[in-house]
Formats: structure tokens, sequence, C-alpha cells
């Protein structure tokens, strides 16, 4: 059965900093009821799951794996150098944000095996920056130490903009979204 997820995540913030973003971005989320529409933030936190969610984190952190999908509830959060957005089904390669050529020779394998973000430029207008700078919304994968997880979340874009702009400016430096089904 396919799976819509979101992953907002930061490519810049780890340890105690990524932590603290991340408890404030579930906070925001446990506010929401994903059944409104739009989807608003404003109701009240179950303290007790944000404490549970966070503990998951730190769990697979310490094991250095992501938590598996199948093992995920519809909010989760990732810590920690394994955590990584996972390829999807209806996936494109990065985009140019200067203009818009997708980068279709590009090869996410040394990112994934735990290398340094690579620095990619475009064959068509010479932009050259790293990768996370191009339009990455749809791409295949991206990597991170800290990440919010949505699984079967109506599309924030478009269902609930206003808390999709507060965790993207919740989750921490150089904010990044990525959404697809699996």
């Amino acid at each position: 059965m396919s799976q819509f997820l979101q992953f907002y995540f930061s490519l810049n913030d780890r340890g105690t900093t990524a932590e603290r973003r991340m408890a404030q971005a579930l906070r925001l989320v446990l506010s929401a009821d994903p059944d409104d529409d739009p989807v608003q933030t404003g109701g009240e936190v179950d303290e007790e799951r944000l404490l549970q969610i966070m503990a998951i984190a730190h769990s697979a952190a310490a094991d250095g794996h992501p938590l598996p999908l199948e093992e995920r509830d519809d909010v989760s959060v990732d810590l920690g150098p394994g955590a990584t957005v996972s390829a999807f089904s209806d996936s494109a390669p990065p985009e140019c944000p200067r203009c818009h050529e997708l980068l279709d020779e590009w090869d996410p394998q040394p990112w994934w095996d735990g290398g340094d973000e690579p620095t990619e430029e475009c064959p068509n207008c010479g932009f050259t920056a790293l990768i996370g700078d191009w339009d990455i919304t749809n791409t295949p994968y991206a990597r991170t130490e800290c990440g919010l997880v949505l699984v079967d979340w109506p599309d924030l874009p478009e269902y609930g903009p206003g808390l999709h702009e507060a965790l993207l400016a919740a989750v921490g430096s150089r904010p990044r979204y990525v959404s697809g089904n699996t």
C-alpha cells in the first residue's frame, strides 16, 4: 500500500540544536489536527506523546539507523547521522534554481553512503552550489541529521500552508521539504 510521506529537515543543524528544533517542530504538528481543512496549529499538545516520539528518535539514533517506515506512526522524528530522506516513487532529479534544468545525471549514492553534501554544476547555465541549495523538493534522496516525518498527513503546502511555513521555520537552518509516495 502506497503511503504519502512529508519530510521537513535541516541541512545544517545537529546535536542539541537539532534536538531542540525537532522538539519545537513536533510541538507544532502535535497541536494540529490532520483532519481539519486547513490544517492549523493551536490545539493542546500531548506532552507524553511528544516525549515518546523523541525517545524513539534517540533510540534509533543510538542504533545509527533511521526508524524503518513500517515502524513509524503518523508523526516521527529522525536524529543523528543516520537520518535520511528515502527515495519516492514519484521522485525527480534536483532542479537548478536559476534555469530550472533537471540534473539528470546526478548520482545520490555517495551522499547516501555517508559522504559530504555534494557540490554540483548545472550543465545548462553553470550555476554551482551544494545540492541542498538546488530545488530538491522532489529529489529521490537527501541526507540530514534531523528531520520530522509525517506519514499519510494531508499535503501541507496545499492543505495547511501556515503549518507548512511554520515547520520550515522551526526545523533549523537551511530548512528543506521533500514529499512523495512510497
